[in-house]
C-alpha cells in the first residue's frame, strides 16, 4: 500500500513540473531562467527607456577602415523627433548573440552611433552601437554591468544603403 502511494506521488510530482514548465515556455517567462541568443535591437536598446526619460544626443560617425581617426565624418543630433526617426530604421531589426563577429563581408567603412539618454533628469545613461556591416553589430550598454559589450548577428534585413543616405543627408544639412 505504500508502495503505491509513493508511486502515485512520483507520477503526480512529474506531471505538476510538466505542467509548471510548459506554462513557463509558453508564456515566455523562461527567458529569466534561461537567456536566450536570439533577441530585438529594441529589447537590447529602446526598451530600457520610460517615459520619463529623454533622448539627449545621437552622434553618428561613419569610420573608413582605413583611416579609423578621421573625425570629419561625424555628425550630431540633439533633437529628440530626429533621434527617434533615426532610430525607426532599426526598431524591427532582429538579432542573434555571437561570440565573434563575421567582418569577411565588410565594406570599405562602418557607422559607430553613440546614443546619450537623459534618465528622469538624474543621470545620463548611453548606448554605443557598431555597424560592421548588414549583418554584424556590437551594442555597449553602460546600464549593464556585467556584459555591458555584446556582439550580434542581424538574422533579418538591415539596409545599411537608407543608414548611409540618411547620413549624408544629415551631413549635408549641418554643414
Amino acid at each position: 500500500m505504500i508502495k503505491r502511494i509513493k508511486i502515485i506521488m512520483g507520477i503526480v510530482m512529474i506531471i505538476v513540473v510538466i505542467a509548471i514548465a510548459v506554462r513557463m515556455y509558453t508564456s515566455g517567462q523562461y527567458t529569466t531562467y534561461i537567456p536566450s541568443k536570439h533577441t530585438t535591437f529594441r529589447a537590447e536598446v529602446t526598451d530600457h527607456m520610460s517615459m520619463l526619460d529623454r533622448l539627449d544626443r545621437l552622434t553618428i560617425r561613419k569610420v573608413s577602415s582605413t583611416e579609423p581617426h578621421n573625425d570629419e565624418d561625424e555628425v550630431t543630433i540633439t533633437d529628440p523627433n530626429e533621434i527617434r526617426d533615426m532610430l525607426k530604421l532599426l526598431k524591427d531589426v532582429e538579432l542573434k548573440k555571437v561570440q565573434d563577429i563575421d567582418t569577411s563581408q565588410s565594406s570599405s567603412h562602418y557607422y559607430e552611433w553613440r546614443l546619450l539618454i537623459n534618465k528622469e533628469g538624474r543621470f545620463s545613461e548611453g548606448f554605443g552601437l557598431t555597424f560592421y556591416n548588414d549583418h554584424a553589430v556590437s551594442i555597449y550598454s553602460e546600464h549593464k554591468t556585467r556584459d555591458s559589450f555584446q556582439d550580434y548577428e542581424i538574422t533579418n534585413e538591415l539596409n545599411i544603403n537608407e543608414m548611409e543616405r540618411l547620413f549624408e543627408k544629415l551631413k549635408e544639412e549641418q554643414t
